[in-house]
């Protein structure tokens, strides 16, 4: 983590994650630009490319070289996704606020002053949530149930959960860095802090051609990891499957064999057997499958390998003709 002057830090840091965003790499500088002009007290771009195999690194180099704000631009050693590149871009953003943004620009930058009227010390983090959401119908459910799902997990009472499009004070920042965990979902992180947040309403801009980068493995992988990286919930749950299946199993066993002893026939007991060591056996694989998932999640914490690797940094600052390097 880099120490922060804040004699000479600026006002705001903008952090973005790419990744093969060479065709938007453009937009972004050309997009905030304009909103960074107007930020009393300087601002600075911080841009995180996540390891993708395209130009994207070289075209925001050469846009940067002439952009007449600071930039920083980071590129990871290999992909590692869009959290871990979120907190890339935290850990080396020298503001007294930051704001996260997508790449795609779905959240306009030019609402980003929004967000800094309402930052202060009673809200250290101020969070755009998406009131006409451009998205289709099966997006919005799913971010509807993790949205209630984590409210119940961590306290607190936000309308969208799944926004990235957040405004964070320094304090607030330094807070979310000393995490190590390796599955970090950056607003269940910071709703777990327990820091108040304000949600400000913004405009939302249906997705780019692209369209999502969550498909469906990444979706489920985040799923499973926001169920089981914030509550042992899951574990009570079937626990009490279990307990509840072999008590079933038990009293079906007792009626059967009362039932064989007074009726004297019925159905084949090979039968029976058969339907109750199926029932059983589909609770016990639901039950290892998600204790698995447990199991599998402290294995990796054990492993203690970094959450990601930077591969480079180059700062650009708007008087210097050329970038420092670091590798």
């Amino acid at each position: 983590m880099h120490r922060v002057d804040a004699q000479t830090a600026p006002r705001l840091s903008i952090v973005i994650p790419l990744y093969r965003d060479e065709d938007a790499v453009s937009a972004i500088f050309d997009r905030c630009g304009p909103v960074m002009d107007a930020i009393d007290g300087g601002a600075e771009l911080v841009l995180v490319d996540d390891g993708g195999a395209d130009t994207t690194m070289r075209r925001a180099s050469a846009i940067a070289a002439d952009f007449p704000h600071p930039t920083t631009l980071i590129r990871l050693a290999r992909n590692f996704g869009q959290h871990p590149a979120v907190f890339a871009g935290l850990a080396h953003a020298r503001g007294q606020a930051v704001v996260t943004l997508d790449s795609d620009l779905q959240y306009p930058p030019e609402e980003i002053p929004r967000l800094l009227v309402e930052l202060c010390d009673e809200y250290p983090v101020v969070s755009g949530y998406r009131a006409n959401r451009s998205d289709p119908w099966h997006r919005r459910l799913i971010t509807g149930v993790l949205t209630s799902w984590l409210n119940r997990r961590t306290r607190s009472e936000l309308r969208d959960f799944g926004s990235m499009f957040r405004l964070y004070d320094r304090a607030t920042v330094d807070l979310m860095l000393g995490f190590t965990e390796r599955h970090r979902y950056v607003p269940a992180v910071v709703a777990w802090l327990g820091v108040p947040i304000k949600e400000v309403p913004v405009q939302h801009v249906a997705r780019g051609p692209q369209g999502s980068r969550y498909n469906l493995t990444a979706l489920v992988d985040m799923v499973l990891d926001l169920i089981t990286g914030y509550s042992v919930f899951p574990l009570r749950v079937v626990t009490t499957l279990g307990l509840l299946a072999s008590a079933a199993g038990f009293i079906g066993t007792m009626l059967f064999i009362v039932y064989r002893v007074v009726a004297g026939s019925g159905v084949s007991g090979t039968v029976s057997a058969f339907a109750l060591i199926f029932a059983l056996a589909g609770v016990q694989l639901l039950i290892m499958a998600l204790i698995g998932e447990y199991v599998g999640r402290i294995y990796s914490e054990a492993k203690a390998r970094p959450y990601y690797v930077v591969g480079e940094v180059r700062h650009l600052e708007p008087s210097c003709d050329d970038a420092q390097d670091e590798s």
